[in-house]
């Protein structure tokens, strides 16, 4: 077990009268700052009014204990996630015989995640005496919240790994060990979920962090790189990158290249590439060159025949759909290896402007939703194509912009002019509105306005799903009877507004026309 230290010496705590003489009591009071709180018989018998104490060694032995439970809970968890790496790590090993140099890649991201859980152990083994007496005077001792955080933390970067490993594995799916590398990841992936679960995590409420950044061009959209670091955005026909950290972002590049105004942005979870869709009919793929903060762009792909307005891709990340002004929706062939999309064929059904894609978790259904609020579903078939399959009937019988998939069989869909979010669920071979389900926002959204390019997010780790209905940004969750709740509707009165989340769910960023200015907010959870 990984010994605990303490910061502090305990033979150099001395009151702060340096009375030289050793600390025997400890004072509660909580505006005493460091050594204020420390004691020694002198400081006890001049003592001019009286407060709670505690004996010295006491505190010390609360600490200790606290502390030893929290070593023991954390090395648990790590040690059942290094098994599992372990595990992983041999059975990549047991291929390296056969095609050593791809493998080389696959063995230093398992080294490296066993390093980085191992790092973890060492994060959380220091500790600093007055922080820990300041949560036993307080009462609100952070071995809860010590935690959640190490939880978030193992999940974020088994999530990112666990990507990585199976990208780079699916090139030997023929080989009997590839199943065995699959299971063991699912298994890591698994058992972080039900680790999560204990924690019950929901969304709670925003709260403002950052309004610093102007940007008088118009931001039509904002992606995020799978670990929060990076934020990508759209000024016009430029797009910006920038360094986020903890809500404060920083301008790193500028890239030029679109023609007209970039309305879509998607961030690979694998690579450090995106793709943008423009008002000049094409899209581009964007590669970071190694070693360097240099962005390359691909050849334009011109396909359709007017403005794109959505992007959607595929889990596997190996076809982009795309979805046009031009009524038409596009699929391609994703090649990261020559940096370029290669177009595959149409989809034809829609007869307005396609403002809404959306995937479910096996990739198999796609539902695309038009400018009139047409909803259209499309089953992948056995050749692996895109396929009608049913056109969703609108109750409501109005426009709508936005469908999202939250589950294998249920998307929601948001209602232009009524205070609505609809649940879409596949009944009866079809896919049908379950209206017991039905969201009414709390506040009156009534207006005109064009808000076709705020996303629905959707993070199902964190229960959170958040969206813009007309003059407000919506957070909902799902309860644990299967119904959506609103939990807050942010109110920025912005013509323009144009927004995203990090994939791990704790930043909200959003630019305003109204103030021109990128504004972060922190997701609390509780």
């Amino acid at each position: 077990m990984q010994k605990q230290r303490m910061i502090e010496n305990e033979k150099d705590l001395f009151c702060q009268n340096n009375h030289s003489q050793p600390v025997l009591m400890i004072d509660l009071d909580p505006s005493l700052i460091l050594n204020q709180k420390l004691l020694c018989q002198e400081c006890i018998t001049f003592m001019k009014q009286k407060s709670s104490t505690i004996g010295f060694q006491k505190a010390i032995e609360m600490i200790e204990k606290n502390r030893q439970e929290f070593q023991e809970f954390l090395e648990n968890m790590i040690n059942i996630e290094i098994i599992n790496v372990e595990s992983l790590k041999n059975q990549i090993i047991n291929l390296k015989s056969q095609l050593v140099l791809q493998l080389d890649q696959l063995l230093r991201n398992t080294k490296d995640w066993i390093d980085n859980l191992q790092s973890i152990v060492l994060q959380y083994s220091n500790y600093s005496f007055f922080k820990e007496l300041d949560s036993i005077i307080l009462n609100q001792y952070s071995i809860k919240n010590d935690k959640l955080d190490l939880s978030n933390q193992i999940t974020s970067l088994n999530n990112a790994r666990s990507n990585k490993s199976k990208l780079w594995l699916t090139q030997f799916e023929k080989f009997p060990q590839y199943q065995n590398c699959i299971e063991i990841l699912n298994r890591i992936e698994e058992s972080q979920k039900l680790i999560q679960q204990q924690f019950q995590l929901s969304p709670k409420q925003l709260e403002f962090i950052n309004d610093s950044k102007e940007q008088k061009e118009k931001c039509r959209a904002i992606a995020f790189d799978p670990t929060g670091k990076i934020m990508v955005s759209t000024s016009d026909n430029e797009i910006k990158i920038w360094n986020f950290d903890h809500g404060q972002i920083t301008l790193t590049d500028t890239l030029e290249g679109h023609q007209g105004n970039v309305y879509c942005l998607i961030y690979s979870k694998f690579k450090n590439c995106f793709f943008s869709g423009s008002y000049d009919n094409s899209i581009r793929l964007w590669k970071q060159l190694d070693g360097i903060n240099k962005w390359q762009s691909s050849k334009p792909c011109y396909q359709h025949q007017d403005f794109i307005y959505c992007m959607t891709i595929t889990e596997k990340e190996d076809q982009l759909v795309s979805g046009s002004n031009d009524t038409s929706i596009k699929v391609w062939r994703v090649d990261y290896n020559n940096n370029e999309l290669q177009f595959l064929y149409s989809l034809e059904k829609h007869t307005t402007p396609i403002v809404s894609l959306s995937l479910n978790q096996s990739g198999n259904v796609l539902v695309s939703c038009g400018y009139d609020g047409t909803m259209i579903i499309w089953q992948k078939s056995i050749h692996d194509q895109w396929e009608f399959q049913q056109v969703v009937i609108n109750t409501i019988q109005e426009q709508g912009r936005h469908v999202k998939f939250l589950k294998e069989n249920q998307f929601i869909w948001v209602a232009y002019k009524s205070n609505y979010v609809c649940v879409f669920e596949y009944t009866n071979g079809v896919y049908q509105e379950n209206k017991e389900k039905r969201v009414q926002f709390k506040k009156d959204n009534k207006g005109l306005i064009n808000w076709a390019f705020f996303p629905i997010i959707y993070n199902k780790d964190k229960n959170l799903i958040c969206l813009r209905h007309v003059f407000h940004i919506c957070i909902l969750k799902e309860q644990n009877d299967g119904k959506l709740i609103s939990i807050q509707e942010l109110d920025n009165q912005n013509q323009g507004c144009y927004g995203a989340i990090t994939s791990n769910g704790q930043y909200l960023t959003y630019w305003g026309g109204k103030n021109s200015k990128y504004e972060t907010y922190e997701i609390l959870y509780q």
